[in-house]
């Protein structure tokens, strides 16, 4: 999900800051499923890497355990379908620009194609597929969940906006709009660039035969930016009078994610897809509420959730094959499966859910351009921030 800052949301006059942190009525969803979506991922986290902590023997394999959970029962991996899904049942967010329709057809089309040279890669070099699928998926996956953070910052400030409090100070608004670009340089440095730990010859967290072009102390520069970054942020937060106590908290959540990348990149692949899976069940879940307005619909309130378990059931089946053939988390089929055929359709599948992943990327791209006035209102509408 990719949304805009907060002075693109904003559709009505400010109102005076109020002065300290307040939460009464400026929560996103509900105080408890504001603070699930924070405690959930942070928690399997923890309890994840204390199981390892007393598990040494297997502690690789609970965090891959932990990872498959993020992945594939919290969201980070299933979620992509829901795109298509609010397609279906709310055609108004799939015609909000009249060229967008024709937009995603050919946008999701050419993702296909690049799913289809993908699968042709794995039979030509299993060894590039391998690389060329984990520099894609990390670089883009990043950017897509950087991305969302960054939407959900502008709906707290909406949020704290519509209730009265006051504008965010203009030196948030440009923290806000170099966050994606800051941290995410420093997460894929951290990644492809940085050796994992400081033994001796180790490689990076991501090693796609690249080397290891910084040592292991670069880490502490990395640190010193990140720092510098939320420190200002929140600095300015708390000195502006405006910020809501639930924007804050949130962004607090985010700093420990992407620091906990920087730190332990093998939990921070934890937390952050985690929150990422989670909030995009939230936001699919409040737009697909019918709103008034709406043309008649078969698809009521209660029906909500089940669609979306409904829809997302396929993944989580190809996840758990994975997981019983290829072990947690492993992104190709191993010689477990020994016929050719069976082995060539799972890949096939394997191949297909990414190119609906890319295709989900590149949907979200599209519809959540805020910029453009007539898909502002359809989303804050179907958001339920119209006012």
């Amino acid at each position: 999900m990719t949304m805009p800052s907060s002075t693109a949301v904003m559709t009505s006059p400010s109102a005076a800051p109020s002065g300290g942190l307040a939460f009464r009525g400026l929560w996103l969803f509900s105080s408890r499923t504001d603070a699930l979506l924070l405690l959930i991922p942070l928690s399997l986290t923890v309890l994840a890497w204390a199981g390892s902590m007393v598990a040494q023997p297997v502690s690789d394999t609970v965090n891959r355990m932990a990872i498959w959970t993020a992945q594939y029962v919290l969201g980070n991996g299933t979620h992509v379908v829901l795109t298509f899904l609010l397609f279906a049942v709310h055609r108004d967010v799939l015609t909000a620009e009249p060229r967008q329709p024709r937009l995603l057809m050919f946008g999701g089309l050419a993702m296909f194609a690049v799913g289809a040279l993908m699968f042709a890669l794995y039979y030509a070099n299993a060894t590039a597929y391998a690389y060329v699928v984990g520099v894609i998926f990390n670089v883009f996956g990043l950017h897509h969940i950087l991305s969302q953070c960054k939407g959900f910052w502008a709906l707290h400030t909406l949020r704290g906006h519509q209730a009265g409090l006051g504008a965010p100070a203009p030196l948030e608004r440009k923290l806000q709009l170099g966050f994606v670009p800051l941290m995410l340089t420093l997460v894929l440095v951290r990644l492809f660039f940085v050796a994992e730990t400081s033994r001796p010859g180790d490689t990076p967290y991501l090693d796609i035969d690249q080397g290891t072009p910084f040592p292991h102390g670069a880490l502490a520069v990395l640190l010193a930016l990140w720092l510098g970054y939320f420190v200002l942020l929140f600095r300015t937060l708390l000195r502006s009078g405006s910020a809501s106590g639930p924007k804050v908290l949130y962004l607090l959540t985010v700093a420990t994610g992407t620091g906990l990348v920087l730190v332990a990149p093998s939990w921070g692949n934890v937390m952050l897809p985690a929150m990422h899976g989670l909030e995009y069940y939230l936001l699919t879940a409040r737009m697909m509420e019918p709103r008034e307005g709406d043309a008649p619909s078969r698809v009521t309130r209660a029906w909500v959730w089940p669609l979306m378990v409904l829809s997302m059931l396929p993944l989580l089946a190809l996840g758990v094959i994975h997981l019983l053939i290829a072990g947690p988390a492993q992104g190709t089929v191993s010689a477990a499966a020994t016929d050719l055929k069976s082995h060539m359709v799972l890949r096939g599948l394997t191949t297909f859910s990414l190119a609906v992943v890319l295709a989900h990327y590149f949907s979200d791209a599209l519809i959540y351009r805020f910029r453009i006035a007539s898909i502002r209102n359809v989303m804050l509408r179907r958001l339920g921030f119209s006012r």
